[in-house]
C-alpha cells in the first residue's frame, strides 16, 4: 500500500513539476547557454559502479530532511529540491552529479532542467531510494 501510495505521489509530483519547476528554475538560471551534455537515468546496479569508479561523482539527495528516515546513500549530499529552484543552494557545474529523490520524479525532472542550462553530466537514479532498497544496496540511517 505504501509503495502504491508513493508511485501515486511520485507521478502527481512530476506532473506538477513539469508545469512548474520549469518556469521557476528558469528565473534562476537566466542567459545560460544550451551545451552539449549528458543526462542518462541508470539503475541501482549502475549507479553504484558510478560511485565507486567515479571519485569526482557528486551524489546529490533532493529529497527533503523529512525524508531522510527512509534512509540514505553514504556519501550523498541533501539538496533538497526546492532549495535549488529557489536558488537558496546550487549544485556545482564543473562536477559529474548523480540525482537521487524517494522514486525518481523529481530528481528526473531536475536532472533534466540541469542537462539543459550548463550541467554537463547528470545521472538520475532511476527508481529512486525505493529501488535502490529494492536492489538491497547498502542505506544510512
Amino acid at each position: 500500500m505504501k509503495k502504491i501510495i508513493a508511485l501515486t505521489i511520485s507521478a502527481s509530483l512530476f506532473v506538477f513539476l513539469g508545469s512548474q519547476l520549469v518556469p521557476a528554475a528558469q528565473q534562476q538560471f537566466p542567459g545560460l547557454e544550451q551545451q552539449q551534455s549528458l543526462f542518462k537515468t541508470v539503475t541501482p546496479q549502475e549507479a553504484k559502479n558510478l560511485i565507486e569508479s567515479r571519485k569526482d561523482m557528486l551524489l546529490i539527495d533532493v529529497r527533503g530532511q523529512d525524508e531522510l528516515s527512509e534512509g540514505y546513500i553514504e556519501g550523498s549530499t541533501l539538496m533538497p529540491l526546492w532549495a535549488i529552484i529557489k536558488g537558496t543552494q546550487r549544485p556545482p557545474q564543473d562536477k559529474p552529479i548523480l540525482l537521487v529523490c524517494a522514486v525518481g520524479g523529481r530528481s528526473l525532472a531536475l536532472g533534466q532542467l540541469m542537462s539543459k542550462n550548463g550541467w554537463n553530466e547528470v545521472y538520475n537514479l532511476k527508481g529512486g531510494i525505493s529501488a535502490w532498497k529494492e536492489a538491497e544496496l547498502p542505506l544510512k540511517y
